[in-house]
């Protein structure tokens, strides 16, 4: 099993990374948006066209989404480099002319029943690929940002998974800024529960093209303010 010493340590360690507030606290609001159903959802039949194609509900979805994130005026926009999440948030960016930056490491992981072994690095595999059109509207933060992670099993996925919420606290704990991330299920869930100070289980039930919202404590957790709307 994934060493649960690990994981805490990492939660623990991040409290020490948030400076003291006194009086005036102003909470990081974090809202979720996992990307609009695929083909491969769908069928459970995981091609390359499936995986990057939307059903019909997933046009619907994303048009749905675009809709309700125009509700909400965000401070920065970060982005899975997978093309399904980065297709999902592609409308809104266009429509008000923003851009998001492209993160490696909320791409999607965590889904292998096998759940042994214990990963303290991740290697980096091909560059990361953003269609002509899309170019305008994604940027990478860093040049590091723009190779992908190479998680090869359940245990590199925690490491990935872990290195995105360290990064998230690092950049924006106690900002009282909006950021919206696009992502994930399974990667998405565990990154829930580490924000909330929860061992990374996977037991949220991220529906596709519904936002989950979490509101900054001033110890550093974050408590979940709604899910799936």
């Amino acid at each position: 099993m994934i060493s649960r010493i690990a994981i805490m340590i990492v939660l623990i360690s991040s409290l020490f990374s948030i400076p003291a507030y006194a009086g005036d606290f102003s909470p990081l609001n974090i809202y979720f948006a996992r990307h609009g159903e695929t083909l491969g959802n769908l069928t459970h039949k995981h091609t390359h066209f499936n995986d990057r194609t939307f059903s019909d509900d997933g046009v619907r979805q994303v048009e749905e989404l675009t809709a309700k994130l125009g509700e909400i005026k965000f401070d920065h926009i970060l982005v899975s480099p997978v093309y399904r999440a980065m297709n999902t948030v592609f409308p809104y960016l266009r429509k008000h002319n923003l851009k998001a930056e492209i993160w490696p490491e909320l791409a999607e992981c965590c889904w292998q029943k096998e759940r042994n072994g214990k990963a303290s690095h991740l290697s980096r595999g091909s560059s990361i690929k953003v269609e002509a059109d899309m170019q305008p509207y994604f940027i990478f933060a860093d040049k590091s940002d723009s190779r992908e992670f190479k998680a090869r099993d359940y245990a590199d996925g925690i490491f990935m998974v872990t290195t995105a919420f360290e990064r998230v606290v690092k950049n924006y704990s106690g900002s009282g800024k909006a950021i919206l991330i696009v992502g994930h299920y399974h990667s998405g869930g565990r990154l829930i529960e580490l924000l909330q100070r929860l061992y990374p289980e996977g037991n949220n039930k991220l529906s596709n093209g519904k936002i989950t919202q979490l509101q900054e404590n001033p110890d550093g957790s974050f408590n979940l303010i709604a899910s799936n709307y």
